[in-house]
């Protein structure tokens, strides 16, 4: 799966201010992370509507997460971009005929963002910044997300 660039870039900005921890100006943050400043600057805005930044004004400004990075979520950072992902994330409305197949489909699709939202909303940037510093590999800390979830699941069930 493809990232807009919107999601990308608005990850790469959250996951270097999550690494530095303290104010980082919109500059220092577009030449480390290869954003483009100007859009830097419009995705700041939304992830801060999204109250995943602040922006703080002056000499020494810049942009500090508003949330501490085991409290954001892959999930969220996409979610900030929400009108980016509209169509490949939009619920199928229901058909004036729908038959069996329709329905099974129509549920099928449900299961699939369903699936999709749990599991990005299990992943936070402080998992993917302590499975990088740790050397953990990809699958591992997918595996652990997966389980995780899972437990969740189970435990919202009973």
């Amino acid at each position: 799966m493809k990232l807009k660039a919107s999601v990308d870039y608005g990850a790469r900005a959250i996951v270097y201010l999550a690494i530095n921890g303290g104010t980082c100006s919109s500059r220092e943050i577009s030449e480390k992370m290869s954003v483009p400043r100007d859009y830097l600057i419009q995705l700041a805005l939304r992830l801060r509507n999204a109250g995943l930044n602040k922006a703080r004004p002056g000499k020494n400004g810049g942009y500090v997460l508003a949330k501490k990075p085991q409290d954001i979520s892959i999930s969220m950072i996409m979610n900030a971009f929400d009108s980016d992902l509209k169509h490949s994330r939009q619920d199928l409305k229901k058909p004036k005929r729908a038959n069996d197949q329709t329905i099974a489909i129509m549920k099928v699709h449900s299961a699939i963002m369903s699936s999709l939202d749990c599991f990005l909303d299990s992943i936070s940037i402080q998992d993917l910044i302590d499975s990088y510093q740790n050397g953990t590999n990809a699958n591992d800390l997918m595996a652990d997300a997966f389980e995780k979830e899972a437990a969740r699941l189970r435990t919202k069930a009973k």
